[in-house]
């Protein structure tokens, strides 16, 4: 790009300072800018809270009558992010499931008398062809796709709603896309481009290093961490703190049992919209200190003094976990990433990998029938006696993979008989990505170099310098929070527990030898994998079909090693 493509210097800085407040941009901002500015295909790859939206806002408001339509996937971020642009004064409208009849109406109104300059929509609205045609009438000048990443299988948060936006897309050119995200491996960047059919893209990532933020990995046991969690708070410094759990029962469990002391509440998926709002608004507020949530929580949420986020179990993927520790230390102050887990931990995600990856197997039962004549999921239903939830999964996999087709009123179609090739490809690529994680936990060299590289950042070339890696004597806390390393007791009675058989079923052995014993299920699994990773155990993976579900169970049994520890133990 020479000098002479760049728009006047006053045309971008201008609107920067007199609409945002702002004397400078940040890092890359202005040369993103200039590039959306000049009707560009971009993708932008920055860390949350970098500053993202502001790279296709600005260049909305620098070019006269310009509109920009905005694709973003939940409800919470569309309305955040319509707020902030109508507190700036400048005219914004959403669109989304939430809204009355005539609030819709009266947005659609002003998008196409020109009153509004953007309007935020759902993927899925773009689905309904009334609704497109409405925009082709009405085109925007420029596309942002929000949390771009959505649209790659290959990606963490791949959602079916993104895989059909390029062909919709299409048909509101000459708009210039610009795809933004904060978590987006290389593999899943060039995923995007392709699947937008981005033309001849700019592409920027970068920005990834925050060597404000001190990253700490401690390995402690389930039943430890509610304990671990009062030492950390215990540090007002800390103070407010977004503790991200697995489940929503754990989110409730753990903000009950909290210091009573602290303001504290449970957020998850489960709750009612107003009492999640409710939590939401107090946290921002600063009438709570502390947030146990599920990943339910965080899109959208731009509060700057977050100090802590606390992991209670490990991540399923990188990405998931970059973008969650991302939401502390916004204000450029010290912040603090801890993460507690245990290999036990793996459980959780393997479990969850089934529940939204099932087997071929179930899903070729669904491809059968619909081959053979079912035209509906209702009749999938009725002919194998599935589950609705279930039908309703296998079916949304087979048309992600083009397994099956479906028409606008809902009718299913068999499609591409090679469906099953790219569907085992992207549950191994899931599986990978939660190996990944696990490698992370436990590599060596400094976390936050680490993260920037593994997003393709190489601005990352030092040592953040205050990860419990590069300055561990400043981490004295960590061994606080290491609660139990190593039970000798309990790995020696797990191992002589299995002397008199060449192999368990792991629920089994723990029904006849340790429940009701002072023995919680987490602990027995959790020494299960730590006997498994030094190599005093083996574990065998079977499973058995049941009411249509492929159902997994494990069976361990003692290595030549573990069978060495228990005699070294009797002598």
């Amino acid at each position: 790009m020479t000098n002479q493509d760049l728009p006047k210097k006053s045309v971008l800085d201008h609107v920067l300072s007199d609409v945002y407040g702002f004397s400078q941009f940040r890092p890359r901002q202005r040369e993103v800018c200039v590039s959306v500015w000049r009707n560009t295909d971009v993708l932008l790859v920055m860390p949350t809270g970098a500053g993202k939206s502001l790279c296709y806002q600005l260049p909305t408001l620098a070019r006269q009558e310009a509109r920009t339509l905005v694709i973003s996937p939940l409800i919470a971020l569309i309305e955040d992010q319509c707020a902030k642009l109508t507190k700036l004064g400048i005219s914004a409208v959403r669109i989304h499931s939430g809204m009355s009849r005539f609030d819709f109406q009266e947005a659609c109104e002003k998008w196409s008398d020109g009153d509004a300059r953007f309007l935020f929509v759902a993927p899925e609205r773009l689905s309904q062809g009334s609704f497109l045609e409405f925009l082709e009438r009405n085109k925007p000048s420029l596309i942002a796709v929000d949390e771009a990443h959505c649209i790659s299988m290959w990606g963490h948060d791949f959602r079916a709603d993104y895989r059909n936006l390029s062909s919709r897309l299409e048909r509101l050119r000459p708009a210039g896309i610009v795809a933004l995200t904060a978590t987006a491996t290389p593999e899943v960047q060039r995923d995007i481009v392709s699947q937008l059919r981005m033309r001849k893209p700019d592409i920027f990532i970068h920005g990834f290093r925050r060597d404000n933020l001190s990253i700490s990995l401690c390995k402690v046991l389930p039943e430890n961490r509610v304990q671990a969690l009062q030492t950390i708070l215990a540090d007002r410094a800390k103070l407010p703190c977004l503790v991200y759990v697995p489940t929503r029962k754990l989110a409730e469990l753990t903000a009950s049992q909290l210091d009573g002391r602290l303001r504290v509440r449970a957020f998850h998926a489960g709750m009612p919209v107003d009492e999640r709002r409710k939590i939401q608004d107090d946290f921002m507020d600063d009438n709570l200190d502390v947030i146990v949530a599920t990943s339910a929580f965080g899109m959208g949420i731009d509060k700057a003094g977050i100090r802590t986020v606390v992991h209670f179990a490990a991540p399923g993927s990188i990405e998931s976990y970059y973008q969650e520790i991302g939401r502390a230390a916004r204000d450029g102050h010290p912040g603090f990433a801890i993460l507690m887990y245990s290999l036990s931990d793996r459980k959780t995600h393997d479990y969850f990998l089934e529940q939204n990856y099932p087997s071929a197997n179930i899903l070729r039962k669904i491809y059968d029938a619909i081959d053979s004549g079912a035209e509906s999921r209702l009749d999938v239903e009725m002919r194998l006696g599935m589950p609705s939830d279930d039908v309703r999964l296998g079916v949304e996999k087979l048309w992600v993979h083009g397994g099956i087709q479906i028409s606008d009123e809902g009718v299913l179609r068999a499609g591409d008989h090679s469906w099953e090739t790219r569907y085992k490809a992207q549950r191994i690529h899931k599986e990978q990505l939660i190996s990944k994680a696990f490698g992370f936990l436990t590599s060596a060299g400094c976390r936050m170099t680490t993260l920037a590289r593994y997003f393709g950042d190489m601005d990352a070339a030092h040592d953040c310098g205050v990860c419990d890696y590069c300055a561990p004597l400043e981490h004295g806390d960590k061994e606080s929070l290491m609660q139990i390393t190593q039970d000798l007791e309990g790995r020696r009675k797990l191992l002589q527990s299995l002397s008199s058989y060449q192999s368990k079923v792991t629920g089994q052995l723990f029904r006849e030898r340790f429940e009701g014993q002072a023995w919680s299920r987490d602990k027995y699994e959790s020494l299960i994998w730590e006997l498994e990773s030094d190599g005093l155990l083996f574990r065998t993976s079977q499973s058995f079909e049941k009411n249509g579900r492929t159902l997994q169970f494990h069976r361990i049994g003692l290595t030549e090693k573990g069978r060495d520890f228990i005699t070294r133990g009797a002598e």
